[in-house]
């Protein structure tokens, strides 16, 4: 087993541990390092994914945002997601034109340092108050409730 490799399951291993300690269910998938988990959000219910890429040193939390973007407003919530973004300071959201869909994406580094609980914590606190605070809007906008006004959707 290699340092890479050890560090990944060390770090896989905090991840369930924390996920544990804060009661949160969850469902593992040691082969691949990677950990589905949900949570209660204010508008919503919140799914997380994290995994562990042992050879890019790299912890990613990603999370579906249950919204589908129409062709014709994939110009509105692609400048909507770019200017969300911008105010962002950590995470930010990502829209799959190939599918239509969107979702929030964090990525955390382990090169030559160790993850404790309290990184894997701030990654599914921080993801979802952004995700309470953005889902709403998000949601209208590809619904085409609202029209696109880029200083109502900050």
């Amino acid at each position: 087993m290699t340092i890479t490799t050890t560090k990944s399951w060390k770090n896989y291993i905090t991840l369930c541990r924390t996920l544990e300690r804060n009661e949160i269910e969850y469902e593992r998938e040691d082969k691949n390092l990677s950990v589905k988990c949900s949570i209660y959000g204010k508008d919503t219910d919140l799914t997380f994914w994290f995994s562990i890429n042992a050879s890019k040193m790299l912890i990613t939390l990603c999370s579906p945002v249950p919204i589908r973007v129409n062709k014709e407003n994939t110009a509105d919530i692609a400048l909507g997601i770019c200017m969300i973004n911008n105010t962002l300071e950590d995470g930010g959201f990502c829209l799959d034109i190939t599918n239509s869909l969107v979702y929030f994406k964090m990525t955390t580094s382990f090169y030559e340092t160790r993850i404790n609980d309290t990184v894997f914590e701030y990654m599914l606190s921080a993801s979802a108050d952004i995700l309470d605070e953005y889902y709403p809007k998000l949601k209208k906008l590809c619904a085409g409730t609202v029209s696109f006004d880029p200083l109502r959707l900050l």
